[in-house]
Protein backbone atom coordinates (compact mmCIF):
# COMPACT_ATOMS: atom_id res chain seq x y z
CA UNK A 1 0.00 0.00 0.00
CA UNK A 2 1.10 3.56 -0.51
CA UNK A 3 -0.65 6.84 0.18
CA UNK A 4 -2.08 9.38 -3.12
CA UNK A 5 -0.12 12.25 -3.40
CA UNK A 6 -3.26 14.69 -4.89
CA UNK A 7 -2.33 16.72 -7.94
CA UNK A 8 -3.52 19.72 -7.51
CA UNK A 9 -2.46 22.87 -5.19
CA UNK A 10 -2.87 20.80 -1.91
CA UNK A 11 -1.03 17.78 -2.41
CA UNK A 12 -1.06 17.03 1.27
CA UNK A 13 -5.07 17.93 2.07
CA UNK A 14 -5.93 14.05 1.56
CA UNK A 15 -2.91 12.07 2.94
CA UNK A 16 -4.02 14.35 5.98
CA UNK A 17 -7.05 12.16 5.91
CA UNK A 18 -4.79 9.41 5.72
CA UNK A 19 -6.53 7.49 3.33
CA UNK A 20 -5.00 4.45 1.98
CA UNK A 21 -5.25 3.22 -1.61
CA UNK A 22 -5.19 -0.76 -1.84
CA UNK A 23 -3.06 -1.74 -5.13
CA UNK A 24 -2.56 1.39 -6.70
CA UNK A 25 -0.72 -0.29 -9.07
CA UNK A 26 -3.56 -2.06 -10.21
CA UNK A 27 -4.14 -2.13 -13.92
CA UNK A 28 -7.89 -0.57 -14.68
CA UNK A 29 -7.38 0.15 -18.75
CA UNK A 30 -5.07 -2.59 -20.19
CA UNK A 31 -4.74 -0.18 -23.49
CA UNK A 32 -3.48 3.05 -22.03
CA UNK A 33 -2.12 1.62 -18.61
CA UNK A 34 -4.55 4.02 -16.63
CA UNK A 35 -3.62 1.76 -12.90
CA UNK A 36 -5.63 2.72 -10.07
CA UNK A 37 -3.74 5.30 -8.85
CA UNK A 38 -4.36 7.25 -11.66
CA UNK A 39 -8.41 6.48 -11.42
CA UNK A 40 -8.21 8.18 -8.15
CA UNK A 41 -5.56 11.03 -9.14
CA UNK A 42 -8.25 11.92 -11.67
CA UNK A 43 -11.36 12.30 -9.89
CA UNK A 44 -9.64 14.06 -7.05
CA UNK A 45 -7.91 16.49 -9.66
CA UNK A 46 -11.60 16.99 -11.21
CA UNK A 47 -13.65 17.46 -8.25
CA UNK A 48 -14.24 21.10 -8.53
CA UNK A 49 -15.95 20.74 -12.26
CA UNK A 50 -17.69 17.66 -11.14
CA UNK A 51 -19.14 18.06 -8.22
CA UNK A 52 -21.34 21.07 -8.27
CA UNK A 53 -23.41 19.23 -11.40
CA UNK A 54 -23.60 15.86 -8.52
CA UNK A 55 -23.68 17.43 -5.32
CA UNK A 56 -26.61 16.48 -2.77
CA UNK A 57 -27.97 14.24 -5.62
CA UNK A 58 -28.49 10.04 -5.27
CA UNK A 59 -25.75 8.42 -7.32
CA UNK A 60 -24.86 5.06 -9.06
CA UNK A 61 -21.75 3.71 -9.02
CA UNK A 62 -20.09 1.56 -11.65
CA UNK A 63 -17.00 -0.70 -10.36
CA UNK A 64 -14.42 -2.81 -12.15
CA UNK A 65 -12.48 -4.40 -9.58
CA UNK A 66 -10.92 -6.45 -12.35
CA UNK A 67 -9.96 -3.20 -14.38
CA UNK A 68 -12.57 -3.01 -17.91
CA UNK A 69 -11.42 -6.24 -19.48
CA UNK A 70 -14.37 -7.68 -16.95
CA UNK A 71 -17.33 -7.41 -16.45
CA UNK A 72 -18.03 -4.30 -13.73
CA UNK A 73 -21.09 -3.95 -11.17
CA UNK A 74 -23.87 -1.19 -10.35
CA UNK A 75 -23.92 -0.30 -7.02
CA UNK A 76 -27.13 1.61 -6.75
CA UNK A 77 -27.57 0.74 -2.65
CA UNK A 78 -25.24 1.87 -0.44
CA UNK A 79 -22.52 -0.96 0.84
CA UNK A 80 -22.77 -1.57 4.34
CA UNK A 81 -18.80 -1.06 4.56
CA UNK A 82 -18.62 2.63 2.65
CA UNK A 83 -17.28 5.11 5.73
CA UNK A 84 -19.65 7.20 7.48
CA UNK A 85 -18.60 10.01 5.79
CA UNK A 86 -20.10 9.23 2.32
CA UNK A 87 -23.37 10.82 3.06
CA UNK A 88 -26.57 8.68 2.50
CA UNK A 89 -29.86 9.38 1.13
CA UNK A 90 -33.57 7.00 1.52
CA UNK A 91 -34.97 6.83 -1.85
CA UNK A 92 -38.13 5.40 -1.53
CA UNK A 93 -39.22 2.73 -4.51
CA UNK A 94 -41.92 3.30 -6.42
CA UNK A 95 -42.00 -0.26 -7.37
CA UNK A 96 -42.56 -1.26 -3.61
CA UNK A 97 -44.63 0.42 -1.64
CA UNK A 98 -43.71 1.56 1.45
CA UNK A 99 -39.86 -0.08 0.88
CA UNK A 100 -36.60 2.28 0.09
CA UNK A 101 -33.03 1.65 -0.53
CA UNK A 102 -29.96 3.98 0.35
CA UNK A 103 -28.09 5.33 -1.55
CA UNK A 104 -24.83 7.27 -1.43
CA UNK A 105 -24.09 10.79 -2.48
CA UNK A 106 -20.54 13.19 -3.15
CA UNK A 107 -20.38 16.30 -1.41
CA UNK A 108 -16.55 17.03 -0.95
CA UNK A 109 -13.66 15.97 -3.02
CA UNK A 110 -12.57 13.57 -0.35
CA UNK A 111 -15.60 11.32 -1.09
CA UNK A 112 -14.72 11.33 -4.68
CA UNK A 113 -11.60 9.96 -3.63
CA UNK A 114 -12.76 7.35 -1.69
CA UNK A 115 -14.66 6.32 -5.07
CA UNK A 116 -11.99 5.90 -6.97
CA UNK A 117 -10.24 3.48 -4.36
CA UNK A 118 -13.22 1.30 -4.71
CA UNK A 119 -12.40 1.33 -8.41
CA UNK A 120 -15.64 3.59 -9.56
CA UNK A 121 -15.04 4.17 -12.86
CA UNK A 122 -18.44 5.62 -13.61
CA UNK A 123 -20.56 7.41 -11.85
CA UNK A 124 -24.33 7.72 -13.11
CA UNK A 125 -26.76 10.60 -11.31
CA UNK A 126 -30.30 11.15 -11.39
CA UNK A 127 -32.11 14.33 -11.97
CA UNK A 128 -33.52 15.22 -8.95
CA UNK A 129 -32.17 16.65 -5.80
CA UNK A 130 -32.05 14.61 -2.41
CA UNK A 131 -34.30 17.11 -0.99
CA UNK A 132 -37.01 17.04 -3.86
CA UNK A 133 -36.45 13.22 -4.71
CA UNK A 134 -40.29 13.46 -7.17
CA UNK A 135 -39.46 16.45 -8.78
CA UNK A 136 -36.55 16.90 -11.09
CA UNK A 137 -34.48 19.94 -12.04
CA UNK A 138 -33.80 19.12 -15.23
CA UNK A 139 -34.56 17.37 -18.57
CA UNK A 140 -32.45 15.08 -20.40
CA UNK A 141 -32.43 13.88 -23.82
CA UNK A 142 -29.74 11.09 -24.96
CA UNK A 143 -29.05 11.35 -28.45
CA UNK A 144 -28.27 7.62 -29.28
CA UNK A 145 -26.65 6.39 -33.08
CA UNK A 146 -27.79 2.92 -34.34
CA UNK A 147 -24.34 2.33 -36.14
CA UNK A 148 -22.26 4.89 -34.76
CA UNK A 149 -22.45 7.93 -37.04
CA UNK A 150 -21.54 10.57 -35.30
CA UNK A 151 -22.53 12.64 -37.98
CA UNK A 152 -26.41 12.09 -37.74
CA UNK A 153 -25.99 12.81 -34.01
CA UNK A 154 -24.33 16.14 -34.78
CA UNK A 155 -27.89 16.93 -37.03
CA UNK A 156 -30.03 15.72 -34.97
CA UNK A 157 -28.79 17.82 -31.88
CA UNK A 158 -28.84 21.10 -33.69
CA UNK A 159 -32.54 20.60 -34.74
CA UNK A 160 -33.26 20.44 -30.95
CA UNK A 161 -30.89 23.37 -30.66
CA UNK A 162 -33.07 25.34 -33.54
CA UNK A 163 -36.49 23.91 -31.77
CA UNK A 164 -35.26 25.21 -28.23
CA UNK A 165 -33.79 28.20 -29.25
CA UNK A 166 -36.95 29.41 -30.57
CA UNK A 167 -38.46 28.98 -27.60
CA UNK A 168 -35.71 31.16 -26.15
CA UNK A 169 -34.39 28.09 -23.85
CA UNK A 170 -31.01 27.77 -22.98
CA UNK A 171 -30.01 24.15 -23.03
CA UNK A 172 -26.75 22.69 -22.13
CA UNK A 173 -24.99 19.77 -24.24
CA UNK A 174 -22.50 17.45 -23.45
CA UNK A 175 -20.55 14.33 -24.90
CA UNK A 176 -21.32 11.35 -23.26
CA UNK A 177 -17.69 9.71 -23.55
CA UNK A 178 -19.62 6.59 -25.65
CA UNK A 179 -21.70 6.92 -28.48
CA UNK A 180 -23.92 10.10 -28.67
CA UNK A 181 -24.69 13.48 -26.66
CA UNK A 182 -26.99 14.32 -23.50
CA UNK A 183 -28.74 17.51 -24.37
CA UNK A 184 -29.73 18.80 -20.47
CA UNK A 185 -33.01 21.57 -19.48
CA UNK A 186 -32.59 22.83 -16.63
CA UNK A 187 -36.02 23.32 -14.48
CA UNK A 188 -37.43 25.38 -12.10
CA UNK A 189 -38.22 22.37 -9.09
CA UNK A 190 -41.88 22.18 -9.43
CA UNK A 191 -43.45 19.12 -11.93
CA UNK A 192 -43.03 15.54 -10.78
CA UNK A 193 -41.25 13.14 -12.61
CA UNK A 194 -45.02 11.84 -13.75
CA UNK A 195 -45.81 15.27 -15.11
CA UNK A 196 -42.62 15.73 -16.89
CA UNK A 197 -41.85 12.51 -18.86
CA UNK A 198 -45.19 13.32 -20.93
CA UNK A 199 -43.50 16.38 -21.98
CA UNK A 200 -40.67 15.15 -22.90
CA UNK A 201 -41.88 12.97 -24.87
CA UNK A 202 -43.81 15.77 -26.78
CA UNK A 203 -40.49 17.23 -27.41
CA UNK A 204 -39.21 13.83 -28.72
CA UNK A 205 -42.09 13.87 -31.19
CA UNK A 206 -41.55 16.75 -32.46
CA UNK A 207 -37.95 16.68 -32.95
CA UNK A 208 -38.76 13.25 -35.12
CA UNK A 209 -41.21 14.94 -36.57
CA UNK A 210 -38.64 17.68 -38.22
CA UNK A 211 -36.01 14.67 -39.10
CA UNK A 212 -38.30 11.82 -39.59
CA UNK A 213 -35.74 9.95 -41.87
CA UNK A 214 -32.87 10.40 -39.21
CA UNK A 215 -34.87 9.44 -35.83
CA UNK A 216 -37.10 7.22 -34.15
CA UNK A 217 -38.48 6.72 -30.64
CA UNK A 218 -38.54 3.15 -31.47
CA UNK A 219 -37.55 1.40 -27.78
CA UNK A 220 -36.60 -1.93 -29.42
CA UNK A 221 -33.32 -1.52 -30.14
CA UNK A 222 -33.95 -4.18 -33.17
CA UNK A 223 -36.78 -2.10 -34.64
CA UNK A 224 -34.45 1.60 -35.04
CA UNK A 225 -32.97 0.76 -38.23
CA UNK A 226 -30.09 3.01 -38.68
CA UNK A 227 -31.64 5.87 -37.31
CA UNK A 228 -30.91 7.93 -33.76
CA UNK A 229 -32.67 7.02 -30.83
CA UNK A 230 -34.55 10.33 -29.47
CA UNK A 231 -34.30 8.65 -25.93
CA UNK A 232 -36.34 10.82 -23.31
CA UNK A 233 -37.33 7.84 -20.91
CA UNK A 234 -34.44 9.37 -18.55
CA UNK A 235 -37.00 12.08 -17.38
CA UNK A 236 -38.72 8.96 -15.41
CA UNK A 237 -38.37 8.41 -11.16
CA UNK A 238 -35.40 6.22 -10.59
CA UNK A 239 -33.74 7.09 -13.66
CA UNK A 240 -29.81 8.25 -13.98
CA UNK A 241 -27.72 9.51 -16.49
CA UNK A 242 -23.61 10.02 -16.59
CA UNK A 243 -22.31 12.53 -14.72
CA UNK A 244 -20.65 15.16 -16.66
CA UNK A 245 -16.83 14.65 -16.30
CA UNK A 246 -17.25 10.93 -15.33
CA UNK A 247 -14.48 8.49 -17.06
CA UNK A 248 -16.37 6.00 -18.95
CA UNK A 249 -15.07 1.93 -18.55
CA UNK A 250 -14.22 1.86 -22.29
CA UNK A 251 -10.51 1.64 -23.62
CA UNK A 252 -9.03 5.09 -24.06
CA UNK A 253 -10.85 6.29 -20.96
CA UNK A 254 -13.07 8.96 -22.54
CA UNK A 255 -14.76 11.26 -20.39
CA UNK A 256 -18.32 12.88 -20.59
CA UNK A 257 -17.72 16.18 -21.25
CA UNK A 258 -19.87 19.45 -21.30
CA UNK A 259 -19.25 21.53 -24.65
CA UNK A 260 -20.31 24.28 -26.04
CA UNK A 261 -23.18 24.66 -29.01
CA UNK A 262 -20.56 26.16 -31.27
CA UNK A 263 -18.25 23.23 -30.73
CA UNK A 264 -20.76 20.57 -32.16
CA UNK A 265 -20.31 22.26 -35.20
CA UNK A 266 -16.46 21.13 -35.55
CA UNK A 267 -16.16 17.90 -37.86
CA UNK A 268 -13.99 16.21 -36.06
CA UNK A 269 -15.84 16.20 -32.42
CA UNK A 270 -17.45 13.02 -31.04
CA UNK A 271 -18.64 11.39 -28.43
CA UNK A 272 -15.14 10.39 -27.48
CA UNK A 273 -12.86 13.23 -28.28
CA UNK A 274 -12.34 13.99 -24.96
CA UNK A 275 -10.55 11.37 -22.83
CA UNK A 276 -8.44 10.99 -19.80
CA UNK A 277 -5.55 11.88 -20.97
CA UNK A 278 -6.30 15.12 -22.62
CA UNK A 279 -9.35 16.36 -20.34
CA UNK A 280 -7.56 18.93 -18.10
CA UNK A 281 -5.90 20.41 -21.25
CA UNK A 282 -9.07 21.44 -22.08
CA UNK A 283 -9.75 22.31 -19.09
CA UNK A 284 -7.14 24.93 -19.37
CA UNK A 285 -7.68 26.47 -22.26
CA UNK A 286 -11.28 27.06 -22.33
CA UNK A 287 -14.50 28.44 -19.55
CA UNK A 288 -16.68 25.58 -18.63
CA UNK A 289 -19.39 25.52 -21.08
CA UNK A 290 -21.51 24.44 -18.12
CA UNK A 291 -20.37 27.32 -15.35
CA UNK A 292 -24.26 29.25 -15.66
CA UNK A 293 -26.19 25.81 -15.74
CA UNK A 294 -28.34 26.72 -12.61
CA UNK A 295 -29.04 30.32 -13.68
CA UNK A 296 -31.43 29.13 -16.76
CA UNK A 297 -34.30 27.01 -14.80
CA UNK A 298 -37.42 27.68 -16.93
CA UNK A 299 -40.59 26.28 -15.86
CA UNK A 300 -41.48 22.80 -17.38
CA UNK A 301 -44.84 24.11 -19.73
CA UNK A 302 -42.53 26.13 -21.90
CA UNK A 303 -41.18 22.96 -22.92
CA UNK A 304 -43.94 22.59 -26.16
Amino acid sequence: MRLLVKMDENPDEMDEKNQEISLPDKILFPDTGIMKQDLVDYYTRIAGYMLPHIQGRPLTLKRYPEGIGQKGFFNKRAPDYFPEFIQRVSVPLHSEEGKSIRMVMADEKEDLFYFGGQDVIEIHVGSAHATNLEKPDQVIFDLDPSDGDFEKIRQVAMAFREYLDQREITSFIKTTGSRGVHIHIPLRVGKSFSEIKPLSRQVAEQIHQMLPELTTLEIRKEHRGNKVFIDYLRNDYGMTSIAPYSLRALAAAPVATPIGWKELADSDLNAGTYHWSNIFRRLGQKEDPWRNFNRHRIEAYRLV
